[in-house]
């Protein structure tokens, strides 16, 4: 079997290095997108032309476009070049940028500064997610996968109180919210430089000595890749290729539509709770509160994914979300004024506290592991590129149009849009997710090629 020793090796301390310098790009992803929700209520909003929803909504999304792109161009990089370049290059990018955007002076500035952060930080999820898979033992990858999820809500919650702690600084102590994520980015870019390069983009490109030196280094073992397939395809055009239309139409509908309504609701918990007549404090701790309990829920999908596998707790997820947010739609809908709010403040607390343990136990988790399982080296950060920009898309319609919605037609009608997206990506994982848990890498890409019925998994083999 190719890459035996890498699929069977033991947990060690070499795969949880790999792993939290990895997911540390999505904890910077979780603090930058959950520090400007808070910073956007301090901030000159003349200034800087947070004054109207559209303004607010194109600010808040400001990285996300960034993401698109950087994504999905980055992950086609290093699919070309190599996991190892990018992965320092990208948090470069993040610490000089987010230095720059203290500098930022009016809207323009700090959309441009925030946009090119998010070039860096897009590049990083196509990149890290991608790096842990192609190292991880088979009996381990869901659940070092899914610490991305944990990663990130723990990059939001340290966000939240930082936000906090800060906001007695006054109308300048955004730049000292945005600068403190300076700190955790600069310790991720010195302590990558020795991680090394996938063992199996290596062998892919015909470098097959140099991958077993790796492997051999990282498991004690090594397998004989000289007859591993070589890469001669364009990764984008292998991509866009029959034999992966289904799992590409998966992974875009389940990423965009999570996305959509998740960002909707996250990146303006604190002034949604606001609207709903809670403090401006409250309101920041409440995020916070929101935020620790999908810690719990990453937790959750940590214990499950598994034993229960990708396709169940997706399933379970989005369920959970859309009942969660229906139900809110329907309160909000009859409940229409701060007074009237503050008679059902529990249970409106409450279904946010549903809405956020599962959509952390769900899509919030596997959205991180399905593109990385379901494509081949020669294609996976392309892929997992093609499924963060996707779903950027639907986090920025989802922070711009959010306000808007809320303006014109009401907060229970967007609730209600949010319902029927978390809808869309449940029926779109019963129809068309399939279950990789127990298989190695090599047998996902030869059910993609072949269809199920030709493969068995490993651990069906056993």
């Amino acid at each position: 079997m190719e890459y035996e020793a890498m699929d069977n090796a033991k947990l060690s301390s070499v795969h949880k290095k790999i792993t939290v310098l990895s997911i540390g790009g999505t904890f910077l992803d979780g603090f930058d997108i959950s520090i400007i929700s808070v910073a956007l209520i301090v901030m000159s909003k003349t200034q800087f032309g947070i004054n109207t929803a559209l303004g607010s909504g194109l600010i808040g999304a400001s990285t996300i476009i960034g993401m698109l792109i950087g994504a999905i161009l980055f992950g086609y990089i290093t699919d070309l070049y190599g996991r190892k370049t990018m992965y320092m290059y990208d948090m470069a990018i993040f610490i000089v940028m987010t230095v720059a955007e203290v500098f930022s002076f009016n809207f323009a500035s700090l959309f441009i500064t925030r946009f090119i952060l998010g070039l860096g930080l897009g590049a990083d999820y196509a990149i890290g997610t991608t790096i842990i898979s192609e190292f991880s033992p088979v009996k381990y990858r869901g659940k070092l996968l899914t610490t991305n999820v944990l990663s990130w809500f723990v990059g939001a919650v340290a966000a939240a109180l930082t936000g906090y702690m800060l906001l007695p600084l006054g109308d300048e102590s955004w730049k000292y919210m945005f600068l403190v994520g300076v700190i955790p980015a600069a310790i991720i870019l010195v302590l990558r430089r020795d991680v090394p390069e996938s063992v199996r983009w290596l062998a892919n490109k015909g470098k097959d000595k140099q991958a077993e030196s790796i492997e051999y280094k990282l498991t004690g073992k090594s397998d004989d890749l000289k007859n591993i397939s070589r890469d001669t395809k364009n990764p984008i055009r292998d991509l866009l290729s029959p034999k992966y239309f289904r799992s590409l139409l998966f992974v875009g509908i389940f990423w965009f539509t999570f996305d959509a309504a998740f960002y909707g609701i996250s990146i303006f918990s604190p002034t949604i709770l606001e609207f709903l007549g809670f403090t401006k404090r409250f309101a920041i701790l409440g995020s916070a509160a929101f935020d620790s309990l999908a810690i719990l829920g990453s937790f959750i999908a940590i214990l499950l994914i598994d034993r229960m596998g990708r396709k169940a707790i997706t399933i379970i997820g989005f369920a959970g979300m859309a009942v969660s947010l229906g139900i809110l739609g329907v309160i909000t809908h009859f409940y229409s004024t701060k007074a009237e709010f503050l008679v059902v403040a529990v249970p409106i607390f409450i279904l946010f506290l549903i809405f956020y343990i599962t959509e952390a136990v769900g899509p919030g988790s596997t959205d991180f592991v399905y593109p990385v399982e379901l494509f081949p080296t020669e294609d996976r950060a392309s892929a997992q590129g093609f499924g963060t920009s996707v779903s950027r898309i639907g986090a920025i319609l989802g922070i711009t149009t959010f306000p808007i919605i809320v303006e014109s037609v009401g907060f229970s009608f967007s609730l209600f849009l949010f319902t029927g997206l978390s809808i869309m990506g449940l029926l779109a994982t019963v129809f068309l997710g399939i279950e990789t848990k127990g298989k190695s890498l090599e047998e996902i890409n030869m059910i993609e090629e072949e269809g199920p019925k030709k493969v068995s998994s490993s651990a069906d083999a056993k």
